[in-house]
């Protein structure tokens, strides 16, 4: 017998396995049987062939499959590519054909509209560019994420700018509407006991006194109940 891999010779594979392996050779098959799904109750059909393999007959059955597989995925790859290359060079025919059925001068004014299009397309690249990095400065400076850039650029610096604007008025509405819920869920209800039951702040019951005990011991808390007066 031919001497196995080093991967088949563990005992965890001696014990599962049983050699010699009965193995049906159309499971290698990439077409079904005649019969449509592959099952063995259609018309005539003779039942599959049954053999029985070694395990070095069966290793070598398996990289030949797998060497199969991988020979058809590299040939279909290579034929994609041969087939966009040759309509790569049948479009540079057809074009130079074209080209050659011009006069001189509508050959040269074509180029020179072909580079003019070029640098205008170089031109507004490197424009969208700077005006994306002017994007991410100004959104910055107003504290709102550079991630930002891409949904406010507009057609120039002032479109982008007060695009720009309105994010900012509507993230800082947004932000201080959340404040004010907060504020007005922390602050303890007035009525109840103790020394915070009252807003110092307010024009009910506005006391310096209580305002300077409340900055000393409670810092957060002054801050809220000031933020909430006003």
């Amino acid at each position: 017998m031919t001497k196995p891999f080093n991967v088949m010779n563990d005992e965890l594979f001696k014990n599962k396995v049983k050699l010699p392996l009965k193995l049906d050779l159309q499971l290698f098959s990439d077409d079904n049987p005649p019969g449509g799904d592959g099952s063995q109750g259609g018309g005539d059909n003779p039942p599959p062939k049954k053999i029985e393999l070694t395990e070095a007959e069966l290793l070598k059955k398996i990289e030949s499959e797998s060497d199969r597989k991988l020979s058809s995925a590299l040939e279909k790859k290579q034929q994609e590519w041969e087939s966009q290359t040759e309509q790569k060079i049948q479009a540079a025919l057809a074009e130079k054909e074209r080209l050659s059925q011009l006069s001189e001068k509508e050959r040269k004014d074509e180029e020179l509209n072909n580079r003019e299009k070029e640098i205008e397309n170089r031109l507004a690249e490197l424009e969208r560019k700077e005006l994306k990095a002017d994007a991410v400065t100004d959104l910055t400076e107003k504290g709102l994420p550079s991630s930002f850039a891409d949904f406010v650029l507009g057609k120039n610096a002032e479109t982008t700018l007060a695009n720009i604007n309105a994010i900012k008025t509507a993230f800082d509405e947004a932000v201080n509407a959340a404040v004010k819920e907060r504020l007005r869920q922390d602050t303890p209800p007035g009525g109840s006991a103790g020394s915070t039951t009252k807003n110092p702040f307010s024009k009910e019951h506005f006391n310096l006194t209580e305002q300077g005990r409340l900055l000393k011991e409670d810092p957060e808390l002054y801050k809220k109940l000031k933020a909430s007066a006003n």
